[in-house]
């Protein structure tokens, strides 16, 4: 299958409001007022009013607990929803996060809750519109492919032994370079969410943060310990009232000066790939999803380490070099194409799917999901879809998507996966 890449100005906004007063959150209250009064009206209807679209812009609500009403603006740019309804879910667990369940589930002062959602506001920006992680579109946590783990990940289960915490990552720019057993068994949702937030925090060397695990503790906080090693690159524990800060980081001293070298190699390798894997320079940008183990592997230079120059001028074609952000958008428009309107499957080919959503509502399985326009395209294929390419207007690049199933020994690599890549044509 094939297409035109749109090009579009990427426009995000979220609106949060109680579900029974309509009482603005977020925003003020003239911004949302008339999309409160279009759901309200609906509800006193007795109709569900999910989504609308208009102008190339659309609109989706989506209530919690009968408590919050959370309305997300976005640009129209997949023809199917799916996306959009995982969005509004991680934004309502990004609030559980830092503030907890209970504050909102039952919403007692307006005002002060008002207040204490500020804190939300670095978190949710981060994952609207302010990175280049995948998760919020893959549902699957970012990792960073290194060669030679095993050392760190002795260093990270010593150092979290040392702090009397299971439950510890190291990551650069907010992509998992090495993390405890405990941290991977936490919930994609948890460890996704966990990974942006350290993305959105403020430069600082140590900082002690209250957090709510959605899925295993959303009424109970726990202490999330981060500490920056390298311009980048953090390590973070989760752990209860002890250690204190300081003993904590008297002990990132001990356990990861001596890597420093190693840590600063990660943190220049922008490709996210190891060496000795054979990549083609033509490969301007790839997204490799693991939908077994919910992981994902991205880069937006993957050419870099054979040299800025052939990157360049493989990425030239005929009108110009394609910028970061340019590929990053094509890549983003793909995966929207690709995951939810032609290969809907592909989203439950791995681990058990969550089937109860965070407002207790029962979840539909994603290839059951169909646009109120009826321009879902893989209905109407007999066959089943493993490959597809699209081509840009602007330029002689084109994206293509591959789906496999990989046989592997080792962790993470065995089950299905999927890649999307950019390459000239």
């Amino acid at each position: 299958a094939h297409s035109h890449v749109r090009t579009y100005t990427i426009m995000a906004y979220l609106a949060a409001i109680t579900a029974e007063t309509g009482v603005p959150l977020f925003l003020s209250f003239p911004v949302v007022g008339s999309l409160n009064g279009v759901h309200l009206f609906a509800s006193n209807l007795k109709t569900s009013l999910l989504s609308c679209t208009n102008g190339g812009v659309k609109v989706v609500w989506k209530c919690f607990y009968q408590s919050i009403t959370l309305i997300l603006v976005m640009t129209d740019d997949s023809p199917v929803e799916t996306h959009l309804l995982h969005l509004l879910d991680t934004m309502f667990n990004a609030l559980v996060l830092l503030i907890g369940l209970q504050e909102l589930e039952c919403v007692q002062n307006v005002e002060r809750l008002k207040k204490d959602l500020k804190c939300c506001y670095p978190l949710i920006d981060n994952l609207l519109q302010g990175t280049q992680l995948m998760y919020p579109l893959t549902q699957s946590v970012d990792v960073v492919a290194v060669e030679d783990v095993s050392t760190l990940s002795q260093c990270m289960d010593a150092f979290s032994e040392a702090v009397h915490s299971g439950y510890g990552c190291v990551s650069v720019d907010g992509k998992i370079i090495v993390a405890t057993e405990s941290w991977w068994n936490l919930s994609p949702l948890e460890i996704g969410l966990l990974a942006h937030l350290i993305a959105s925090l403020p430069p600082a060397r140590c900082q002690d943060i209250p957090v709510y695990l959605p899925r295993a503790s959303n009424k109970v906080a726990h202490r999330m310990l981060v500490f920056s090693l390298l311009e980048g690159v953090h390590v973070c524990v989760l752990c209860d009232a002890e250690p204190s800060l300081r003993r904590a980081q008297d002990e990132v001293g001990v356990y990861w000066s001596g890597l420093t070298e190693r840590l600063v190699k990660c943190a220049r390798n922008p490709s996210s790939v190891p060496p000795g894997v054979d990549l083609s320079p033509s490969v301007l940008a790839f997204c490799l999803v693991n939908l077994r183990s919910r992981r994902c592997v991205s880069s937006l230079k993957p050419s870099t380490f054979l040299g800025d120059s052939i990157n360049n001028t493989l990425s030239a074609g005929f009108q110009g070099e394609l910028s970061t952000e340019e590929r990053h958008r094509y890549l983003v428009d793909f995966y929207k194409t690709v995951a939810d309107n032609m290969l809907p499957s592909q989203v439950k080919d791995g681990v058990k799917q969550e089937t109860t959503a965070a407002n207790g509502a029962q979840l539909r399985p994603p290839e059951e999901v169909t646009p109120a326009n009826g321009r879902l395209l893989h209905a109407g294929i007999p066959h089943k879809i493993t490959e597809s390419y699209i081509c840009t207007k602007e330029s002689n690049h084109g994206c293509v998507q591959d789906s496999n199933r990989q046989q592997g020994s080792g962790r993470g690599t065995r089950g299905s996966s999927s890649q999307l890549i950019i390459k000239p044509f």
